[in-house]
């Protein structure tokens, strides 16, 4: 008979699959499932649009052919060194010449010297006009034609001026007949043309220049130039 006072032994218990059995929970928590990955998860990014690309890229390719495209034009600009023609005044007279009632009548004939100084450039004028003042007072204006001047050349041009009964202000009939009774009226020539320079096929961008003869004295009697020839002033 056995003794009711002893411990009772056995066999564990074996699982029916042929695994031990689960420990026992020592805690009622039970504890969040861990991600054995050691390596943190990110999103992958979104799609870019290529479109900013290509015009980034399309900018930096045109920066680059301007830059490149400047320094020819700068290296070709200091190696031929162009300079501004020399203009000067020949002779001026003036006939038929009448200032009364506010209306003046007169012919004006100039005659200038026009010379190239670069050693290998050309200058071409296009659209040239040139206008006559007594002082800042307009009076007349003519255009001169267009001509092509060579290295080192030296050119003649001429041009006319003619008004007829053309309304001025009193002050300006006073001012020039009272100059013109004291012996020397004076009058003020401006040239306005289009040039360019030119070597060979490469031709240079197109500048207004601007021509001032100023203070060309005429003698009250004569209407002929006093002084001889005078050098213009260019802008």
């Amino acid at each position: 008979m056995q003794d009711p006072s002893r411990p009772v032994t056995g066999y564990p218990v074996q699982n029916v699959n042929g695994c031990a059995p689960l420990p026992p929970a020592t805690s009622s928590t039970a504890y969040p499932y861990v991600n054995p990955s050691q390596y943190p998860y990110y999103p992958a990014p979104p799609p870019q649009n290529p479109r900013p690309t290509f015009f980034r890229r399309l900018f930096v390719v045109f920066a680059v052919l301007l830059i490149i495209f400047g320094t020819i034009l700068l290296i070709i600009w200091l190696v031929l060194r162009p300079l501004l023609p020399d203009f000067s005044i020949q002779s001026l007279s003036l006939s038929n010449f009448n200032a009364s009632n506010q209306r003046v009548s007169g012919t004006w004939n100039a005659q200038f010297q026009v010379s190239n100084p670069n050693k290998k450039l050309s200058i071409y004028y296009g659209d040239i006009v040139s206008s006559v003042f007594h002082k800042d007072d307009f009076l007349s204006e003519t255009r001169i034609e267009p001509f092509v001047q060579g290295t080192r050349e030296v050119n003649t041009v001429e041009a006319s001026y003619s008004v007829v009964d053309s309304f001025v202000e009193g002050k300006v009939v006073d001012a020039m007949n009272g100059e013109r009774t004291r012996g020397e009226i004076k009058f003020n020539i401006k040239v306005v043309a289009d040039v360019s320079f030119r070597y060979g096929g490469w031709r240079g961008r197109r500048r207004l220049l601007r021509v001032w003869c100023d203070d060309l004295a005429l003698s009250g009697s004569s209407g002929k130039m006093t002084g001889g020839s005078k050098k213009c002033s260019l802008d």
